[in-house]
């Protein structure tokens, strides 16, 4: 269980920059962990960025980035993963702030890309980040809060109703190693299923959106889904057998400053960008737009997700940032399940200087203070 406390039940409610697919990069995200492999990647560094500090006083709306491409991965395929970072490039904002080109990468194989310096951003689970921050000796840090809840959500096909109907089955949160599945263990522990003997634990690549899919087709017994996914099993007989959310902030766009110490200014006008597509994303007149831009470039967006537009915000973080609470109890969590060592201090793995200055550039409180 998180430490947080749960938040609520669910009850149901210019130019676009050219776009380059890429593939492969080196590991995938967590297995570099599960590995070991970070370690022996390259020189430790001591990382001695003050999170807090300095760039309060900067107006990066008037910062043009000196780079005109910024290298960005992304692991998640779904419009929701991507939206705001993905707004920023189809609106204009990235290029009004200099960046003319985001080169994109859909791969969970981003952090030795990060540290061998073939990637400059990267859409990052912010417990990975933590492991890979400990474990490669690396100045890799956190530059704003992504999605800042957390659902605890088991999605099921068509004939379970409890959760002794599971036994047997098969359930996926995606990799093994990811935190969506440690959550699909902890649902099955809470209701007193043993997931090592009761059910199997199999791996699916992709995201939640997959997963959905193969419940309803029975590939799988039941996953790990979002609030977007409810009707689509509702209409094939499945369901959510169980939906709690929490206070998480549980994804981020991270960088590794060995390049962003050479680069402030990008990453300022980045930051920027990505942090004004927030506030054009949450905006209630833009809503149709907000789908109508992503479909038009390619995202499959059902219009049964559509209706979940306020259930899908609610998960994403409006200004960047977190509370220092939050982060204390989600890095207590990552201590206790062993994925950094237990002197491990979350405030060495954030510079928060980009998204202070974007947060005053946009009219924004300052958070963390």
């Amino acid at each position: 269980m998180p430490t947080q406390i749960p938040k609520h039940k669910f009850n149901g409610r210019k130019k676009m920059a050219r776009l380059r697919q890429k593939t492969k990069i080196l590991l995938p995200r967590r297995e570099v962990l599960l590995k070991g492999g970070l370690g022996a990647l390259g020189i430790a560094i001591g990382a001695t960025a003050v999170p807090f500090k300095g760039a309060w006083a900067v107006d990066s709306s008037a910062i043009k980035s000196s780079a005109s491409t910024i290298r960005m991965a992304d692991w998640n395929p779904n419009y929701a993963a991507q939206w705001s970072w993905r707004l920023a490039q189809f609106k204009g904002f990235y290029e009004d702030a200099g960046i003319e080109d985001i080169e994109f990468y859909l791969t969970d194989e981003y952090f030795p890309g990060l540290i061998g310096g073939s990637l400059d951003v990267a859409h990052s689970d912010v417990d990975v980040l933590f492991g890979s921050h400990a474990a490669s000796g690396k100045p890799l840090k956190l530059l704003s809060v992504y999605r800042d809840k957390e659902w605890w959500i088991m999605g099921v096909g068509k004939g379970i109703e409890t959760f002794d109907d599971l036994k047997g089955g098969k359930i996926s949160g995606g990799g093994l190693g990811g935190r969506n599945t440690w959550i699909q263990r902890q649902i099955l522990i809470q209701n007193g299923l043993d997931p090592d003997k009761d059910v199997e634990m199999v791996p699916m690549k992709g995201g939640s959106d997959g997963r959905m899919k193969a419940i309803i087709a029975g590939v799988l017994t039941g996953g790990s889904v979002f609030p977007r996914h409810e009707k689509g099993l509702k209409d094939n007989g499945g369901k959510f057998i169980s939906a709690t959310q929490y206070e998480v902030p549980q994804e981020g766009f991270i960088t590794n400053m060995e390049w962003g110490d050479k680069n402030e200014d990008a990453l300022y006008a980045w930051q920027y960008a990505e942090l004004k597509a927030r506030q054009w994303l949450f905006d209630p007149a833009n809503k149709s737009a907000a789908y109508s831009e992503m479909r038009a470039k390619g995202f499959d967006i059902p219009p049964e997700f559509e209706a979940q537009y306020e259930v899908e915000l609610d998960q994403i973080c409006k200004d960047g940032g977190f509370t220092e609470e939050s982060m204390d109890g989600f890095a207590q969590g990552v201590r206790d399940l062993g994925q950094v060592p237990s002197d491990f201090d979350w405030r060495n793995a954030v510079d928060l200087r980009f998204l202070h200055a974007a947060q005053e550039s946009l009219g924004l409180a300052k958070r963390p203070a």
